[in-house]
């Protein structure tokens, strides 16, 4: 069943990614484009810099705006902005955590938008999609429990049917040690020597 599910959605295992620079700060933004309802994702953003290079330390600005009628932050909406300082030759990573898409919430696409700005200049964006889709009718977490519940159910009328074979006269029986017969002489020494004669009666 696991590798069904993976090879079910294997060809959906992708993300949005942009890459690019601000004020000498390259950045490379990363999120998901997919997810189920009842589900969560993060967003992840990296920021460096170059050693050595000019400016000393910047301030970042980064801020994700969403759909909350179809997304929920697990921060809040404040836990949706942030400024990161970096120095020349640093490299910062953030993420913007648990963002849950709401069982009530239709299937459909549902447009995002990054705003990142370093310095004095305007802030730069970065639109994009995450579709939500309809999960299993079970949830995952409820699986775990309920497939060994169901594997533990059809062993047991294997185990009782074992049991109740092992439970007839003789079902423990075991093999006795094998008895064996007596050696028998070897032919040489069943044999007379040809041409001897017999010294039976001798003096």
């Amino acid at each position: 069943m696991a590798l069904g599910i993976l090879a079910l959605f294997a060809g959906r295992a992708q993300a949005f990614e942009k890459a690019g620079s601000l004020d000498g700060v390259d950045y490379r933004f990363i999120c998901a484009d997919w997810t189920l309802l009842k589900e969560k994702i993060n967003a992840l953003v990296i920021l460096s810099r170059p050693p050595g290079a000019p400016g000393g330390k910047k301030t970042v600005r980064l801020e994700l705006d969403f759909p909350t009628d179809v997304f929920k932050a697990a921060a809040g909406p404040a836990g949706m902005r942030t400024s990161l300082g970096i120095e020349p030759g640093e490299t910062k990573r953030f993420a913007f955590k648990g963002l849950l898409a709401l069982d009530e919430a239709a299937p459909g696409r549902h447009p995002f938008e990054l705003r990142i700005s370093a310095g004095e200049g305007a802030p730069e964006a970065a639109r994009f999609e995450v579709e939500t889709i309809r999960g299993p009718l079970v949830p995952r977490g409820f699986l775990s429990i309920l497939v060994p519940a169901l594997l533990s159910l059809l062993a047991i009328p294997v185990f009782i049917l074992f049991l109740r074979r092992r439970g007839e006269p003789g079902g423990w029986r075991t093999v006795k040690d094998a008895e064996m017969d007596k050696p028998e002489d070897a032919w040489w020494a069943r044999e007379e020597p040809a041409g001897e004669p017999d010294r039976e009666g001798t003096p």
